[in-house]
């Protein structure tokens, strides 16, 4: 049986995001090497100092990015040289998005490129 008042409490939270699925495909080879080296910074639990990630992980379709709530290139100590993850990370953040699950089955965007 679900409690009415445990529903109504999470439904009505602020404490919460909005995860957008978006495909592997827009993900360029040297995106895939930078979130590779991100995931072990995170499996080591180095923090991301300076970088928009509050987290990245992997997983077999893909990868998770959650993000702060601004994304300032100026305060970012690792070079995002990769331009389309850096584009796609702003893009979604500007449409009010904090996490972007990048899975393989997603969806392809036709504002993104595609590399694969």
């Amino acid at each position: 049986m679900t409690n009415q008042t445990a529903i109504n409490e999470l439904v009505n939270t602020n404490d919460n995001y909005r995860v957008i699925g978006i495909s592997t495909v827009h993900l360029s080879e040297n995106d895939l090497a930078l979130l590779e080296e991100l995931v072990l910074i995170e499996q080591r639990n180095d923090e991301l100092d300076g970088m928009p990630f509050a987290f990245v992980g992997k997983r077999n379709e893909g990868y998770l990015l959650k993000m702060y709530e601004s994304f300032d290139l100026e305060n970012i100590k690792i070079t995002l040289l990769q331009d389309n993850l850096y584009t796609i990370a702003q893009s979604v953040l500007n449409a009010g998005y904090r996490m972007i699950e990048f899975d393989c089955d997603a969806n392809v965007y036709d504002c993104f490129p595609c590399c694969q």
